[in-house]
């Protein structure tokens, strides 16, 4: 696969569009991406990646982490790739699944991904190409199909990450594993595994399946024999418990069948023998009264013949006379069609002459053959004038359609310059729109504000208003409350002067004589005081300070409410700036009418935006055209001019060649008639001439065959004469007259029908018959018993074979059985395996041990031929065989552990094992041509030779055809690649890159 062309847009730390063109950085086949860590060089890596497979390099990385952060949140994030595979060229063009924000309103919406894939002819067209798919589904289908590569594969062959390498060859056995089956996809083996352990269980059930055939055959061959139901039982228990005596028991079976089917059949041969001999008397009597009618019918057909003989006899000199009267016809036949000749020709010759000039009617053959000639002359010379009057037509047709064609232009270049003429206003007119729709949308936010601000004016507004009309009610409510606190007091305030007034009464009630009045302090009490009935009592007294208390209450919590009230309408006063609610809506009307504005004015923009591209690009178009049209119509004015003088000479000639005609052709034609009636003169002369002595030879002819058949006379002639149907008709008639006498008489002189036995009676044929028939009826049961026995023998004997069949078969699956299991076990690491392995360790090993012969090539090229690399399988303790790796040292003959390596020795130990897993994957997918690379860090543990090896190995790639590029920040790298693809940071974090090609 080759990589041709990459544009990102709003894509990881890039928020703007991007574009590395592969083709021109990488046309040296070796290039640097380079860029301070963490700027976004894996981006790249991951653009490409989910440009084919919709997923990026890392596998456990998000995809939607793709979207830049950076760009403007309405952007969309987009990556466009082109790349060339063996199949073909292709466009690919992702977007990830983002949140944008709404069109209306506030927050956002998810934006789900979409992909399309395009066919083309050319790495260039960025823009055509054939609509493969719209579908994510089918296009990672065809993408796939067409790299040949599934993401994981891309991934290990296309970019190889050092790091992950370098971990690995110090790894634990079960950590190689779990990468290498990442790599290899052993889970496959894995599957197979189980299939192994399943397809045992199903051979445990053919097993069975065999068995029940067994004893489904067994019971279909019983049932074949018609045995007894305890015969049949026993057979079939038989092929359960002992099935190698069964076919011996079946076997008599079947004897005993063909024994029965012997006698059957030499009764029906007797029956055959009795039915055919009473067939035959019967048919020898039945002949014998065939031949008596036979002779009957020849003696009438005998007596027949001698009456019509007579007439045969006359019809037979009929026919001789006819015969003579043959050989005349033809002379009587010629003669009188020269004669009908000769009258054709005179009448010819009257017409003929009747068509040429009179002053040539007259003249000899000699001067009208002449005159022919003469005119055939004038007509050869017509043929070029007739050749351009044929054009002529066609030319002047040509020639208002170069005419037409001017106007037409003339026309368009008159419309394409009052368009072209009416685009400036018109571009400058929307340019105006667009920057006043800008203005509108820019004040979008602050809009909303004011929207916002004025909507809670307006709430306030109306609160205000209704807090404002509950005042008067709650005032008057309070009013009404402390008025009744007035009252309550002015009452409370008598009903204590009532007590006062009356407490004496009270206290009298309480005097006794000898106590001392409280008052007055006497012993004595003349006449004391007694309550009225109406008395205040200090019951009264405190419930009506209960009640005033409650009056009090509710007057000052409605005292409460309306200071609460106040202070609310006094807040929505102030909320509102002091707004009727009317002024208010007003306000809030026209601020939601501005958003709205702004909002339109944000669509506005796009669709502004793409009406002066578009436009712009009218005006270049419409530029084009009328450069077009202009040169186009100088070329048709200059066509016209020479049409028209062309056109002048054409007539001219043709008019002079018409001579007073209206067309050359019709003068050619004129003249070709002309000298056709002088040809016809001459040949119905000559022809007059001929039929005159054609009469005089074909009289004398006819005469001569008269005498000579032996007419006297023509009429007698016509008397004798008949014509060919009759003398054929009547040959055949008398042929078969003669034919059925002969077979009359053969018929009667045979020796079939001189059987002196014709005379004898048949009354005792019935009786035969009768005989037959019973013999016929006997021969029918025996044969029907012999055939019915047969049958049951042949179908017996397919039974047994079906038996023998299911015996077979059950044999088979035994075997079939055996393997499973055994197989089963193998793949499990478990019976033979000597090794201890299951299937799918077996599989990394050799694969690793591909790897590991591959990655031996690279690493004597970066060593020097020092190192290689070794597979040990050394246990510990009871673990199975591991995927261990040594270094073998050649300068030391010493096997060293990975570990006792340097960074730089890692390093390139780990490159070459990332380029042998890259091959041997790249291998194992069906040879996919890889024409990009990209290699990951790790240069900068290399010390100066050794980079050399690398990057000579590097460039070794880029030979094989592929175009290498180096992730790396090193800069040493620089003065070594030309090529380079820079990410620059920005001050505000975002990147770009710079390419140098």
């Amino acid at each position: 696969m080759q990589l041709h062309l990459l544009e990102m847009t709003a894509i990881g730390p890039y928020a703007g569009t991007e574009r590395i063109d592969f083709a021109s950085v990488g046309r040296a086949g070796l290039f640097l991406l380079e860029g301070p860590t963490g700027s976004g060089k894996s981006t790249i890596i991951d653009a490409i990646a989910f440009a084919l497979y919709g997923k990026v390099a890392q596998a456990a990385a998000d995809v939607e982490r793709i979207h830049s952060h950076h760009a403007d949140p309405r952007t969309i994030p987009v990556v466009t790739l082109i790349f060339e595979t063996q199949s073909g060229i292709y466009r690919v063009r992702r977007t990830p699944r983002f949140e944008r924000p709404k069109s209306r309103g506030t927050g956002t919406t998810v934006q789900q991904p979409s992909v399309k894939l395009w066919r083309l002819a050319s790495p260039d067209d960025l823009e055509g190409g054939e609509l493969l798919s719209t579908n994510i589904g089918d296009c990672d289908d065809e993408i796939t199909r067409a790299v040949g590569l599934t993401r994981d594969q891309f991934v290990q062959t296309v970019i190889l990450p050092q790091g992950e390498f370098a971990t690995f060859l110090r790894a634990r056995s079960e950590d190689k594993g779990k990468l290498l089956e990442k790599v290899f996809g052993t889970a496959f083996f894995r599957r197979v595994q189980e299939q192994i352990v399943d397809a045992g269980r199903a051979a445990q059930a053919l097993r069975q399946r065999a068995v029940d055939e067994i004893r489904d055959s067994v019971h279909a061959f019983a049932v074949s024999a018609a045995l007894a139901d305890e015969r049949r039982d026993a057979l079939v228990e038989l092929s359960r418990s002992t099935p190698e005596d069964l076919l011996g028991e079946l076997a008599e079976v079947v004897d005993e069948l063909r024994t029965r089917e012997r006698h059957a059949r030499k009764a029906s041969r007797e029956a055959i023998e009795r039915h055919q001999q009473m067939a035959d008397m019967v048919g020898d009597a039945r002949l014998r009264m065939q031949r008596r009618e036979r002779l009957i019918e020849l003696q009438r057909r005998d007596e027949d013949l001698g009456r019509r003989a007579v007439d045969f006899q006359r019809l037979g000199e009929q026919l001789a006379r006819a015969g003579q009267a043959r050989p005349v016809a033809g002379a009587v036949r010629t003669l009188a069609q020269a004669e009908a000749a000769q009258k054709r020709a005179e009448a010819a010759l009257v017409a003929a002459r009747g068509r040429v000039e009179p002053h040539l009617r007259d003249r000899g053959v000699a001067a009208l053959r002449g005159e022919a000639t003469t005119l055939r002359e004038v007509i050869g010379s017509l043929a070029p004038a007739m050749e351009l009057e044929s054009v002529l037509e066609p030319h002047r047709e040509q020639a208002q359609g170069v005419a037409r064609a001017a106007a037409q232009h003339r026309a368009a270049l008159d419309q394409v310059a009052a368009e072209l003429g009416a685009l400036p206003q018109q571009i400058r007119e929307q340019d105006d729109a667009l920057g006043e729709a800008r203005r509108l949308h820019a004040l979008k936010d602050s809009r909303t504000e004011a929207t916002q601000q004025a909507k809670e004016r307006l709430d306030a507004a109306v609160a205000h208003e209704a807090a404002g009309a509950r005042v008067p009610a709650l005032e008057a409510s309070v009013a009404s409350a402390l008025e009744a606190v007035r009252t309550a007091e002015g009452e409370l305030g008598r009903l204590r002067q009532e007590r006062i007034d009356g407490i004496a009464g009270e206290l009298g009630l309480t005097l006794a004589d000898g106590d001392a009045c409280p008052v007055c302090g006497s012993t004595d009490h003349p006449s004391p005081a007694r309550p009225s009935p109406t008395a205040v009592t200090p019951e009264l007294l405190e419930a009506e300070e209960a009640r005033l208390e409650q009056l009090r209450s509710a007057a000052t919590a409605r005292a409460d409410q309306l200071g609460a009230l106040r202070t609310e309408v006094g807040q929505l006063w102030a909320r509102c700036g002091g707004r009727s609610h009317e002024v208010a809506r007003t306000e809030a009307e026209q601020a939601g009418q501005e958003l709205s504005e702004s909002i339109r004015a944000g669509a506005a923009v796009r669709t502004g935006t793409e009406r002066l591209e578009a436009l712009r690009r009218r005006e270049q178009e419409l530029g084009e055209q009328s450069r077009a049209l202009t040169s186009e119509l100088a070329r048709l004015e200059q066509s016209r001019a020479d049409w028209t003088a062309r056109l002048e000479r054409e007539t001219a000639e043709v008019e002079r060649a018409r001579d007073g005609h209206a067309t050359v052709a019709g003068r050619r034609s004129a003249l070709t008639s002309s000298a056709t009636h002088l040809d016809a003169l001459v040949d119905a002369i000559g022809a007059h001439d001929a039929a005159a002595a054609a009469v005089v030879e074909a009289t004398a002819a006819r005469d001569a065959d008269l005498a000579a058949a032996g007419f006297g006379s023509v009429e007698e002639w016509l008397e004798a004469d008949r014509d060919m149907e009759w003398i054929s008709s009547t040959k055949r008639a008398i042929a078969d007259f003669e034919r059925e006498c002969t077979e009359v008489r053969a018929g009667l002189s045979g020796p079939e029908l001189a059987d002196v036995q014709l005379d004898a009676l048949f009354d005792d044929i019935d009786q035969l018959a009768d005989l037959e028939r019973a013999a016929k009826k006997e021969m029918e049961q025996a044969t029907s018993e012999h055939g019915s026995l047969r049958s049951q023998a042949a179908r017996t004997k397919q039974r047994l074979g079906d038996v023998e069949l299911a015996l077979e078969r059950n044999a088979a699956v035994i075997a079939e059985t055996a393997d499973a299991v055994r197989v089963g076990q193998l793949v499990a690491g478990g019976g033979d395996n000597q090794l201890n392995l299951d299937l799918a360790k077996y599989v990394l090993i050799r694969r690793f041990t591909e790897v590991l012969s591959v990655a031996n090539t690279e690493l004597a090229k970066f060593s020097g031929g020092r190192y290689s690399l070794e597979h040990t399988d050394a246990k510990q303790g009871n673990a199975k065989s591991g995927l261990g790796i040594r270094v073998h040292d050649m300068h030391t003959n010493q096997v060293r552990e990975v570990g006792t390596l340097s960074g730089g020795e890692t390093f390139y130990v780990s490159l070459s094992l990332a380029l042998a897993l890259a091959e041997v994957v790249r291998a194992e997918s069906g040879g996919v041509d890889l024409g990009t690379l990209f290699v990951d860090e790790g240069f900068g543990t290399l010390d100066p030779e050794v980079l050399d090896d690398v990057m000579h190995t590097l460039e070794g790639l880029r030979e094989g055809g592929r175009t290498v590029g180096i992730v790396s920040h090193v800069t040493e790298l620089k003065s070594r690649v030309a090529d380079r693809i820079e990410v620059v940071v920005r001050p505000d974090r975002t990147s770009t890159l710079r390419v140098t090609a």
